[in-house]
């Protein structure tokens, strides 16, 4: 290789490195900048989470207030402790009925979860431990509680059921709208008191009840421990 050759493979070569190198750094910088992106969106998605959960707090206390005051009326039938001052005490707004013919719903803010599930943001959220406490929170222990509830639903729909078939007279008289009227309601209260076939079905509801109450502990439990790691 002459001189004029040797200079010009060193030239060539060296434009070659320097492409290669400019190409390697812009590559480089692209995905230090992807990398940065996706961090900012993680960090938001955390803090998106975290709002979320907490925004939830008021209605979960609630939620565990009502499904022990239900139970604990049912619980009163079943083991004639329900008195007329206890009955008279029972949220205004509510019939006093409706822990034996209707369930408490549970329907925590999860529009964060939805979201995040649906346009596909919730598989970067890192480590698995974090995404898998999520799952357990938003799907495994939120659906243990739906079909709990699903289950306590069809049996107060066969109590309400019940009422239609074998008390009509009763049931006309429209006493779930009605429950200002106190000659009616005792009169409710007094057949359910007395009917072993309604008692029996309030004995499966109060199973599902207490399920219910317990799913809810644990779902709490897991929310808090979410929360925390959340946080951290």
């Amino acid at each position: 290789m002459n001189k004029r050759t040797r200079k010009y493979f060193i030239k060539y070569t060296l434009e070659f490195f320097v492409i290669v190198l400019g190409i390697s750094v812009s590559f480089l910088v692209q995905n230090v900048r992807k990398e940065k992106e996706l961090d900012l969106k993680r960090e938001l998605i955390i803090r998106n989470l975290l709002i979320e959960l907490e925004s939830n707090q008021a209605y979960i206390t609630k939620k565990k207030d009502d499904f022990f005051r239900e139970f604990d009326y049912v619980n009163g039938l079943l083991n004639n402790s329900l008195t007329k001052k206890k009955i008279k005490e029972y949220p205004t707004n509510y019939s006093p009925l409706n822990p034996f013919f209707s369930v408490v719903s549970f329907r925590p803010s999860r529009s964060i979860y939805n979201s995040l599930v649906n346009d596909g943001s919730f598989n970067l959220i890192e480590p698995p431990t974090l995404k898998a406490l999520i799952d357990d929170v938003y799907k495994l222990n939120y659906n243990s509680i739906i079909n709990i509830i699903e289950s306590e639903k069809k049996v107060a729909i066969e109590a309400d059921r019940f009422f239609v078939n074998n008390h009509s007279e009763i049931y006309t008289k429209n006493f779930w709208f009605n429950f200002n009227d106190e000659k009616l309601i005792n009169s409710v209260f007094e057949i359910m008191q007395n009917d072993n076939h309604f008692k029996a079905l309030m004995v499966q509801k109060i199973s599902y009840m207490e399920v219910k109450t317990s799913a809810l502990d644990e779902y709490s439990k897991k929310r808090d421990a979410l929360i925390k790691l959340l946080k951290e």
